[in-house]
């Protein structure tokens, strides 16, 4: 498959930025829901907290969800109609240890070599969604998703082209992503197969600015 120019690749991405954390407030709200689901955190009651009993908090909520999931900011629309240009969504980072990523799954991950040698920064984050699994045979004809010989019905995207991409196997240890606005999506068809090693969390929800004000 011809790898889609620099130019071509830049004008097409649009990674997301560092993720943006609840505002102190909803954190704090949020506190009574976290201690049911981790009660061994024994966390403070919320009783019009001292400044030193509200930082202790904060402290354990910000590193607990630092370990177990994020929100980041989606600057991209190449997830539309699912997730939406502007939306926050939530990244949770337990689920790969205990399996691989499966089809279907909304993956965040870091850039491939390839981006990177194309100028985007190691660092950036990206979120696709999963189609093929290591030995799957995939291709594009028409538009059309295509893979170990069958035609996908996928429900979840925007309008489909007309792009056609050769057939080719995924090899052990990678992933084949997808944006759902297929129009709109720099993804596996451009600079090929995932590492599954630069996946960083697995997409569980989203939500707009507005829900929290």
């Amino acid at each position: 498959m011809a790898m889609a120019s620099p130019r071509l690749l830049r004008g097409l991405i649009a990674p997301l930025s560092p993720a943006d954390w609840l505002p102190c407030h909803q954190l704090l709200a949020s506190a009574s829901l976290l201690q049911q689901w981790l009660p061994w955190l024994a966390l403070p009651r919320l009783r019009s907290p001292s400044c030193s009993d509200g930082f202790k908090l904060l402290l354990v909520l910000l590193l607990v969800s630092a370990a177990l999931a994020e929100v980041r900011f989606v600057a991209s629309s190449s997830m539309a109609p699912t997730i939406r240009q502007g939306d926050r969504a939530v990244a949770e980072k337990v689920t790969y240890f205990f399996r691989r990523p499966s089809v279907g799954d909304i993956v965040f991950f870091r850039v491939p070599t390839a981006l990177q040698n194309c100028g985007i920064n190691k660092d950036v984050v990206f979120i696709k969604r999963v189609l093929a699994t290591p030995g799957d045979f995939i291709e594009v004809r028409q538009g059309q998703l295509i893979v170990n010989g069958v035609a996908q019905n996928e429900h979840y995207t925007a309008a489909h082209g007309s792009d056609t991409m050769e057939a080719m196997r995924l090899p052990e240890g990678h992933v084949f992503v997808m944006g759902d606005n297929r129009n709109n999506s720099c993804d596996s068809r451009a600079w090929g197969p995932l590492p599954i090693g630069n996946i960083v969390g697995r997409y569980m929800m989203s939500f707009t600015k507005s829900s929290f004000q």
